[in-house]
């Protein structure tokens, strides 16, 4: 008999780690009190001078209000996302996935500064416009 040993192996590791940093931000932000929401993971307008706004034009997608706006995104992003992810490859979800943070926070930034913009919403959004063009 052979020595067969457990191997796991994933088709689609950017949306994976993707969901594992959102999981992550959303303990960091429920331990913190909502702090690390507001410090990296949410889009408002602040200071060009202040270098965390750059980052947060890319971190607000991770950050999520609650579970229940975390499960909502999450969810779609897993039904949807491996199948995007074996279609066009990782570096283009990645791609995706980034473009989308920084169209997404620099348009709330210039047309709506009263408003806090977090979630993977947009990232949703993106995978279900890619969804129709793939062939399954």
């Amino acid at each position: 008999m052979k020595n067969q040993s457990l191997r796991i192996s994933f088709n689609s590791p950017v949306v994976l780690s993707f969901t594992a940093v959102c999981f992550i931000a959303l303990v960091l932000n429920w331990m913190t009190k909502g702090y690390t929401n507001n410090l990296l993971f949410s889009v408002y307008h602040s200071s060009l001078a202040d270098p965390l706004t750059y980052v947060r034009f890319f971190g607000h997608i991770a950050g999520h209000i609650n579970w229940e706006h975390f499960i909502g995104n999450i969810m779609l992003l897993l039904v949807i996302g491996p199948l995007l992810e074996e279609k066009y490859g990782s570096l283009n979800i990645l791609l995706v996935i980034l473009s989308t943070a920084l169209v997404t926070g620099i348009v709330n930034y210039i047309f709506f500064p009263g408003i806090q913009l977090l979630g993977a919403s947009g990232v949703v959004f993106a995978f279900i416009l890619l969804s129709p063009i793939t062939s399954f």
